[in-house]
């Protein structure tokens, strides 16, 4: 079939601004998923298009019959597709799968009788190019180098064969060919085939891709195990603890400890991600006790700032702390007599407001606390701390993911910036192929050290968690199936985003667990905290945080404790750091009150609440990392008594919906975190209708 009557017949039957916008989109190479084919006289053409910014994607296929010049069908999800007058139209969407699938259909044509398939020797040379970087020499012999890069995409595009400028073809599949393509692919090379440079960052991760395949072709091995060997050898080199510190460690924060020197040593970031409650701040401190003459700065959220001023005058005395916090005065104070410090403790807040005043000064390290933070690259949290320099960075987290693997992008971006590439080569390469997550794995482990308290502390006592599920009593299921018919209709009435289905939902949840400031008038039964209270009586003077997104959740809590004479602390985003120090004390140290009303988001991190022994989650949250977090104030070092963890939800409700939607989170985080990757796909995006049939169907 003569490919070029296709297009001629796209162009004929398509307005040009709506074929000018599918050139851009396949220039973009914004098509995936494509397929074409030919059988005979008709053509079909098949793939999804990804949308620009925040778009969405939408999926085509159009059938043409070449002889007659005729379009059998079309369709695409888009509305651009139908014309005023209710007759379909070719949108710029079905150009782009067209042109995607005609230069497919090229590229993959059988060899005509002229043209053979030809299998050159391939070859790759790893090689020293200079101080920062690993040279790889590829060439593939009798082909031209300005072929390479096109060689190389159809080898992406899973192409079999590749058509050369003389008109022979190239086997894709050929076993060395094949292989060395895959190495490069591996690598995350993008552009510059013809001379490819990686930064020796990247050589352990080498080293084991080499060791893991059968790349007999490659040269110059040799050279990736001598770069390897050092590491090796600083690995087991025995850093001693400084005898200057007050504080015994554990093995295992020992083991944190020398992972910090070793990675310093070859001036690397990292990022300590033990789980909650293990002391990774008391291996920090360690570590920079250890680092006499050099400056640091630590940055941590506003409520822990406090807690780090305290342990560092607790386990490193000697280290002279300049607190820029308070004041603007007394904070340029302590910046412009920084060489007075050993280490400068501010919070993300504040930094964000003196950073030019950093802008002149070079630390040594730059150390992040809850790296969370700056889960989100485009956060002024995230660029700023991006913006200090510093010779070495770490990051401190019990959650490098919680939601997706751009977070945890964003935090390797701040310890080793290119490391992981730009954020889109990232997308591509890791979350829209997950293929590779093996590879991101290989890619990420030296750099990142995790242990969990199961692995390390066999004396901490148990943490034993129990789903209350608690049916609401009549008038409370009268008010909130009220509600859900209210809900169904206002969206059956008109399209809802998902903002708007998401703000239904949050309202939703909140009529299961306060009726009475949902509903005027509302006289009945408040059937959660009924439970709650039964709970806090017979809970024999055991200490009991309780946990809940919602403030005006946690004050109502309060006045009930109130009118049952049960004293109680009280937590939340508006309490003043310093507040929060003296808070803890009190409720650790003295039997003033038994109970902590604690907000999640604010308490869930950075308080050590060891004397609590009874954890209640009033209302359970998207994410199970964020409800971990705050189970772990109690269940941590120091710790003597088995914790009970009670996570109260409403029957036949929308919570139960949102423990399906914990499970998807938590596996993700998993993944990541730990051992298994290959499922981590798992977690797509709802569009709004799913999330309609998810919570209230």
């Amino acid at each position: 079939m003569n490919l070029v009557i296709i297009e001629e017949i796209l162009k004929d039957k398509t307005d040009k601004n709506r074929f000018t916008r599918g050139f851009a989109s396949y220039k973009r190479d914004s098509v995936y998923n494509n397929y074409a084919k030919v059988d005979g006289e008709v053509a079909t053409f098949y793939g999804s298009v990804r949308g620009e910014g925040y778009g969405q994607n939408n999926t085509s296929m159009i059938t043409i019959n070449t002889n007659t010049r005729v379009i059998t069908s079309m369709s695409c999800d888009c509305s651009d597709c139908v014309s005023m007058s209710n007759k379909p139209q070719i949108c710029s969407h079905i150009v782009a799968i067209v042109l995607k699938g005609l230069e497919s259909l090229k590229t993959q044509t059988p060899p005509n009788k002229e043209s053979k398939v030809i299998s050159s020797k391939i070859s790759i040379e790893i090689t020293n190019v200079c101080d920062e970087s690993i040279g790889i020499d590829f060439n593939i012999s009798g082909i031209d180098k300005s072929e390479y890069k096109n060689i190389f995409n159809s080898f992406k595009e899973n192409k079999k064969m590749y058509r050369l400028k003389n008109g022979d073809y190239l086997d894709l599949r050929e076993n060395n060919i094949f292989k060395a393509l895959e190495f490069l692919e591996i690598l995350g090379i993008n552009k510059n085939i013809e001379n490819i440079k990686v930064p020796k960052i990247k050589a352990l991760f080498i080293e084991q891709i080499l060791e893991d395949n059968d790349y007999s072709f490659i040269k110059g091995k040799n050279y990736i195990s001598e770069l390897t060997e050092k590491h090796h050898q600083l690995s087991q080199i025995n850093y001693e603890v400084p005898a200057n510190l007050n504080a015994t460690l554990r093995d295992y924060q020992i083991s944190g400890y020398k992972f910090l020197r070793t990675l310093s040593e070859y001036s690397f970031g990292g990022i300590l991600a033990d789980e909650m409650g293990l002391g990774k701040t008391i291996q920090i401190i360690t570590f920079l006790l250890s680092q006499q003459n050099k400056k640091s700065i630590v940055i941590t959220p506003t409520a822990l700032i406090y807690n780090w001023k305290n342990e560092f005058e607790k386990f490193a005395p000697t280290l002279k702390i300049g607190l820029a916090y308070n004041g603007i005065e007394q904070r340029n104070t302590i910046i412009n007599e920084i060489n007075n410090y050993d280490v400068i403790l501010t919070t993300y807040g504040t930094l964000k407001n003196d950073l030019e005043k950093y802008q002149g000064i070079t630390f040594d390290y730059c150390i992040i606390d809850e790296a969370q933070q700056i889960k989100n690259p485009k956060s002024i949290s995230s660029k700023t701390v991006k913006d200090i320099n510093a010779k070495v960075r770490f990051a401190l987290t019990g959650t490098p993911v919680e939601n997706n693997l751009t977070e945890l992008w964003s935090i390797f971006d701040f310890i080793m910036p290119g490391y992981l590439f730009n954020e889109s080569k990232f997308q591509q390469v890791f979350i829209k192929d997950s293929n590779n997550l093996t590879n991101l794995k290989k890619l990420i482990k030296p750099f990142m050290l995790r242990r969990t308290k199961k692995e390390v502390i066999k004396e901490l006592p148990d943490k034993i968690e129990q789903k209350f599920f608690v049916e609401l009593g009549k008038d409370h299921r009268k008010v909130y199936n009220g509600f859900v018919k209210v809900i169904k209709n206002k969206i059956k009435e008109s399209n809802q985003d998902k903002i708007t289905v998401f703000s239904y939902l949050t309202k939703l949840r909140q009529m299961c667990l306060i009726p009475e400031l949902m509903v005027k008038n509302y006289n009945g039964k408040n059937s959660k905290l009924n439970i709650t209270l039964k709970l806090i009586e017979e809970s024999n003077d055991n200490k009991i945080l309780i946990f809940s997104q919602f403030t005006g959740v946690l004050k109502t809590i309060g006045k009930e404790l109130e009118n049952n004479n049960i004293p109680y602390f009280y937590l939340d985003g508006k309490t003043p750091a310093s507040e929060r120090v003296k808070l803890v004390d009190e409720f650790n140290n003295t039997n003033d009150a038994k109970v902590f009303l604690i907000s999640l988001k604010a308490g869930g991190t950075g308080l050590n609440l060891t004397s609590a022994s009874m954890v209640i989650h009033f209302d359970p949250w998207w994410n199970p990392a964020v409800e971990d977090q705050a189970s772990d104030r109690a269940h941590r070092l120091g710790q003597k008594n088995v914790v009970n963890v009670i996570k109260l939800i409403a029957k036949d409700t929308v919570e139960e919906k949102v423990l399906g939607l914990q499970e998807v989170k938590k596996e993700l985080i998993e993944d990541i975190i730990n051992d298994n990757l290959g499922n981590s796909s798992i977690l797509k995006n709802l569009s709004s209708d799913e999330l309609i049939d998810l919570f209230i169907q």
